[in-house]
């Protein structure tokens, strides 16, 4: 497609090889992915010629997935992660002195003209939405971190973070890494009793699974799980459904298959 000048890419975690995937498809467009939420829209975003090398080393280590540099049509800000319980009202001084440090990861909030102000009814409100000197600003979910140039990097859903004996792991990480492998399609970590799987759409085989061990011993990860079709939410056709996948899981484990 020699032709096309720019596409954009968003609504579930953009991995690097996809970028590259497009970049091949249309060498003359500027190819840009897109991080938001259905309540702020956009948030932030980085072209595919922007990542350095050294950014996918980050990412092949486990530092996370870039995101890119926020809008300047909106306030963000990473805050402690307390995903679960409501957040109380802030003054700007006092949002200013909570949100952590460059590379501390926590959860991303935001606040702007187009961030949604609120829900159908108010359901919803109390869980995702907290007031920042009046205004209303947006609790997004997602862990992530600021780093020293002032660029987003994603660490996956608050929800999906594992808290164990071995400290706190967040899914991005992991999954970026095993996404750099070309024979694996999808990827997910799920904490279950007191073990960190790792998830993996792929032919089960055991250089596979020796490889990315070796790539992910940091993570600490017990059992790596080869599965046919990783389950994905119904509206975007591409976000990990991590309670769906929790079930399977938890039959496979049950069954006693896990290759």
């Amino acid at each position: 497609m020699p032709t096309l000048r720019k596409i954009y890419t968003g609504g579930a975690p953009v991995f690097p090889r996809l970028l590259e995937a497009l970049r091949a498809l249309a060498p003359g467009a500027h190819v840009v992915a897109v991080y938001g939420s259905t309540e702020a829209e956009p948030i932030a975003h980085i072209e595919a010629n922007e990542i350095t090398e050294r950014d996918l080393a980050a990412m092949r280590s486990g530092r996370g997935l870039i995101a890119g540099v926020p809008v300047s049509e909106i306030r963000l800000a990473v805050l402690a992660d307390e995903w679960g319980r409501p957040r109380p009202a802030l003054s700007d001084e006092a949002l200013k002195k909570a949100s952590l440090p460059v590379g501390e990861v926590g959860e991303i909030v935001v606040g702007g003209d187009h961030v949604l102000k609120g829900y159908l009814g108010g359901v919803g409100d109390e869980e995702t939405k907290f007031r920042v000197d009046g205004e209303v600003w947006h609790r997004t979910g997602d862990a992530g971190c600021i780093d020293e140039s002032g660029r987003v990097w994603l660490h996956g859903r608050c929800a999906a973070r594992i808290d164990d004996r071995r400290g706190r792991l967040y899914p991005f990480g992991v999954e970026c890494v095993a996404m750099t492998f070309p024979e694996i399609r999808r990827a997910a970590v799920l904490g279950h009793g007191a073990k960190r799987l790792l998830v993996i759409e792929a032919a089960g085989n055991e250089a596979l699974e020796e490889r990315l061990r070796a790539a992910i011993d940091w993570a600490q990860i017990d059992d790596v799980i080869f599965i046919e079709n990783i389950p994905v939410d119904k509206r975007h056709n591409a976000k990990v459904d991590y309670p769906a996948l929790q079930e399977i899981v938890k039959w496979k484990v049950t069954s006693g298959i896990q290759k």
